[in-house]
């Protein structure tokens, strides 16, 4: 227990908040953590590239793929290597040891308070702390998963190591989308242990495609497939994922920091947040350490208007204008695939990859993309 204002307050021990709580401490810093469930072990499945684990030892990663595959209507092997973390190692890799864990569920004005408790309060809520708003008109990721023995999932992957992205339309009936249908992909990923995670996802849509329509469409593929669809209604677990692409979407609790998604920490295009998250709650830690307190943790920089405008044509795109972006991505060279996927990349780096994609695109891709970027 802390006596006296602690240094630091983090609400939320997500990847966010538990990487800055355990940073912090470490650095000697006289930590208050708030968590409704600091003991639970986090339930999503989390996946990074392996070379932005930030530091964390090898052992927190359950099951690595060298080359995940993006599929549109080319095959494309990414060569950077993908990882799925083990959560429970993840979390013993962050210890919170020194630090003042309180269990606890804190609305905003909860979080406010703190402010009488601890010189700096840094939110870590993630993007939801009030829980899922229904008929969100928000931006959204979303995503409806099965976890089922390797042996089932085999004719999913077609010989496959690892599907990141698998943009081809077996979802559809006779696999020929509707007109004006929303696209939607296969994420594919065995699991190490003998399973295999088969998730349908939309990357990007307002309001978030319902998880209704997304077991309907993971039926429709695992069948088109050859994988009985019973295994989506009796699978060994279930995922389903919603994250808000622009992250919270109101302001912070006045007087604290943001941090990660309860912030601006995910990528506006892919949604992908843990990386920057580890890395983010690291540096962040270190500044409070030597007496640096940011004004925010993310504040909007330039690249934020080139991420705004690509998550401005997946909300528009057609299934031929995203299978078309796509196949221009699986293209580029490795560093501008890095480039595009990274929070962190300067803004001439993902220009650049922005362009050599579009450059790539056939012509009708290249038009479909224009309007879906510039209009309204």
């Amino acid at each position: 227990m802390t006596t006296g204002p602690a240094d630091v307050a983090v609400v939320g021990l997500g990847p966010a908040g538990r990487t800055l709580a355990s940073r912090c401490a470490a650095l000697g810093l006289r930590v208050l953590a708030v968590d409704p469930r600091p003991d639970a072990v986090w339930t999503p499945t989390y996946g990074v590239w392996e070379d932005e684990l930030s530091g964390l030892p090898p052992t927190v990663v359950r099951a690595r793929s060298a080359a995940p595959q993006v599929r549109a209507t080319a095959v494309h092997r990414l060569p950077r290597t993908y990882v799925v973390l083990d959560n429970a190692a993840v979390q013993a890799a962050l210890p919170l040891d020194g630090v003042d864990v309180r269990r606890d569920r804190l609305d905003d004005a909860g979080v406010a308070a703190l402010a009488g408790q601890a010189r700096v309060v840094v939110d870590a809520r993630g993007a939801r702390p009030d829980g899922r708003v229904a008929h969100d008109p928000a931006p959204a990721q979303t995503a409806f998963g099965v976890v089922v023995p390797a042996d089932v999932a085999a004719p999913a992957l077609q010989g496959a190591e690892s599907l990141l992205m698998d943009w081809r339309t077996d979802w559809a009936p006779g696999g020929v989308p509707p007109a004006g249908a929303t696209p939607t992909f296969l994420y594919a990923f065995d699991l190490g242990d003998g399973t295999v995670l088969l998730e349908e996802t939309c990357l990007a849509a307002a309001p978030g495609m319902a998880v209704e329509e997304l077991q309907v469409r993971l039926r429709r593929r695992l069948a088109a497939r050859g994988v009985d669809p019973a295994v989506v209604d009796a699978p060994l677990a279930r995922e389903v994922v919603r994250i808000p692409m622009r992250g919270r979407g109101r302001p912070p609790v006045p007087g604290t920091l943001a941090l990660g998604v309860a912030g601006r920490g995910g990528h506006l295009v892919t949604g992908y947040s843990v990386a920057h998250a580890l890395l983010r709650g690291r540096s962040l830690a270190e500044d409070l350490a030597a007496g640096r307190v940011p004004d925010q943790v993310d504040p909007v920089r330039p690249v934020d208007g080139l991420r705004e405008a690509g998550l401005r044509a997946l909300l528009r795109l057609d299934v031929d204008g995203t299978l078309a972006l796509f196949d221009g991505f699986g293209r580029l060279p490795a560093h501008q695939q890095r480039a595009f996927m990274s929070r962190d990349a300067p803004p001439s780096a993902v220009a650049g990859a922005m362009w050599i994609m579009f450059r790539h695109m056939p012509w009708s891709g290249r038009r479909e993309l224009a309007r879906a970027t510039l209009g309204r």
